[in-house]
């Protein structure tokens, strides 16, 4: 029987998705079986939180845009904070909501709300749906509306009524009315009339418009290509626009590797250079930062990240590149200021300049870097009871595999593995974004899993982050995605509990104990493995390794000591 969720399917089809993310619901039912006649993947989570993560981390790593689809009410709630981690990491995504029948909105409809409302505010659109034949435009406006501009999350929302086969919807409303008399004739017309307009074939009014780009500004980009060539103290800061265009990523990173700049990364942007770049730092970016005489930021704004600016030398030029207006001058207005794809850009000032002449400079900062590692190594030296927090990141560094996606859930143990372990590749890293969410490593792990089943993919996880999406290890389980993921366990949210102690006096809140996660994965059909001393870390490491590769996911629970590595770091 022909249904709208048909029309859907073949629509995601042709924009080149091949799978969605869900968890049921009788609302959105014809849009799940839409798509499995279209052969998209259709993968069922058990959290819709997990859906728009899930759906996140494919729009970050492929050309394609990623969607979710969840039912009314509930599953629209629960979608909330990962659509706000979406808008502020700018992300673009789909977002396909069920709803109450057109007929039935605000009369006490099972699960009707004004999701609409709710939403708005952290979306770029919210539209909800109110003819059969406005669908799939709406569908395409959203999307091009999503990849426009500062990339950000959609809302669509479809009323059940739109999506059933007709011949069942008029059935249904045509049931529950008076059966004789003139009020029955009255509602029997009004909703009959309501009906014929609502599955009406007649050509919808909407237009498809196209996706929006950003004009290249030359005057601009000549003046902060000759701002840098006369640099002696450059410093590059990227963030994740740079690598959300995919046609210029390899162009733009040439580019960054001709200029050879003093480069600091943030975000996805970690990976996208390795050892052999001489010009790639990851620590002491504050003393660049305050000892720099220009600065260009790539997509990344003056945050709390970058000390609202006040990181940044008070007489160094400021160059910002950001697809954000507002971005382009939070917190302190920069002298030149460009508008536009940060990629684009920066291929167009390499393609005008050579490399600025700072080998002091580099060399400064090298040295540096150098002081820096050996501290961590002699750190990652030291014996506890349990398990060395650095001993476990470098371990882990030192068996990725050159293609590996790591998904980054936590705090303590997460900030720790950011200095010490080092993606590969371009958009080998996945992490929240400046909302400092916990609770992506499931969502990020399937959606990321799923786009790339050749890649090997980690997860590695705080303990108190963890149980925000352990369950989805059921989803990985049921849909094979077998992925690695790293519990660091310390029985305490302790990025918290350590400035909470020393500034407070109690670390009331902040303790958990030495919990069995890899229980709880076993339970699910996984693998699981405790690791309570140094000397069988590696050999439990390497055999997760081969559990992935034989189709399992696996987890592994690493008992942690308590350590001082990031003492001072908590960020407000």
């Amino acid at each position: 029987m022909r249904h709208l969720g048909l029309d859907i399917g073949k629509f995601l089809k042709e924009k080149n998705i091949t799978k969605i993310f869900t968890l049921c619901g009788g609302h959105i039912s014809p849009i799940l079986v839409g798509c499995e006649k279209e052969n998209i993947d259709v993968i069922q989570v058990r959290d819709e939180v997990s859906s728009v993560f899930a759906a996140d981390a494919v729009s970050r790593l492929t050309d394609s845009i990623g969607v979710a689809v969840v039912t009314a009410g509930p599953g629209v709630t629960n979608t909330v904070t990962a659509i706000k981690n979406a808008q502020m990491a700018q992300s673009p995504l789909l977002l396909i909501g069920g709803a109450a029948a057109t007929l039935l909105k605000g009369r006490g409809s099972l699960q009707d709300i004004d999701q609409i409302s709710l939403l708005k505010t952290y979306v770029k659109s919210a539209i909800s749906v109110s003819k059969a034949r406005d669908v799939i435009p709406t569908l395409a406006n959203a999307i091009n509306i999503a990849n426009s501009g500062v990339p950000g999350p959609v809302f669509v929302e479809l009323p059940i009524d739109l999506l059933y086969p007709e011949h069942d919807i008029r059935k249904e409303h045509i049931s529950k009315l008076p059966k004789a008399g003139l009020l029955a004739k009255l509602m029997s017309w009004y909703v009959n009339r309501h009906l014929d307009d609502l599955f009406s074939t007649k050509k919808s009014s909407i237009k498809v418009k196209p996706m929006k780009d950003f004009k290249l500004n030359q005057k601009k980009i000549d003046s902060a290509a000759l701002s840098i060539v006369r640099a002696k103290k450059p410093v590059f800061v990227l963030g994740n626009q740079v690598t959300q265009n995919k046609e210029f990523l390899s162009m733009f990173l040439k580019s960054i590797k001709k200029l050879n700049v003093p480069t600091f990364t943030s975000g996805m942007a970690r990976g996208c250079f390795g050892k052999e770049d001489s010009f790639f730092f990851k620590h002491n970016r504050k003393h660049a930062l305050k000892n720099a005489d220009v600065v260009v930021t790539l997509g990344v704004p003056l945050d709390f990240r970058l000390g609202y600016g006040f990181s940044i030398n008070k007489e160094a030029d400021l160059i910002a590149i950001n697809k954000s207006k507002d971005d382009l001058k939070k917190n302190r207005k920069p002298e030149i200021g460009i508008n536009g794809d940060p990629a684009r850009i920066m291929h167009e000032i390499g393609k005008i300049i050579n490399a600025p002449s700072c080998k002091d400079w580099i060399d400064e900062l090298t040295i540096l870097e150098k002081e820096r590692e050996e501290e961590i190594k002699l750190l990652s030296e030291e014996k506890f009871e349990n398990v060395n927090p650095i001993f476990l990141c470098k371990s882990i560094d030192e068996l990725i595999d050159d293609e590996s996606i790591l998904v980054a859930d936590g705090g303590d143990f997460v900030g720790t593995a950011s200095y010490t372990i080092k993606p590969r590749q371009a958009l080998g890293w996945l992490d929240p974004g400046p909302f400092g969410t916990l609770g992506v490593g499931g969502g990020f792990a399937i959606g990321a899993k799923s786009s790339l089943p050749h890649k090997e993919v980690w997860v590695l996880y705080g303990d108190g982050a963890s149980a925000y999406s352990l369950a989805e290890f059921d989803t990985l389980c049921r849909h094979k995605l077998p992925v690695i993921a790293v519990i660091g366990n310390d029985a305490s949210w302790q990025q918290i509990a350590r400035e909470q102690k020393q500034m407070l006096g109690s670390n009331i809140g902040t303790k958990l104990a030495f919990n069995s996660y890899e229980k709880v994965v076993e339970g699910y059909g996984g693998k699981g493995y405790l690791v309570e001393k140094q000397d069988t870390l590696i050999d439990t490491l390497k055999q997760a390794k081969e559990d992935a590769k034989l189709g399992y996911p696996v987890l592994v629970n690493v008992k942690l000591s308590k350590s001082d590595f990031r003492k001072g770091s908590i960020s407000v």
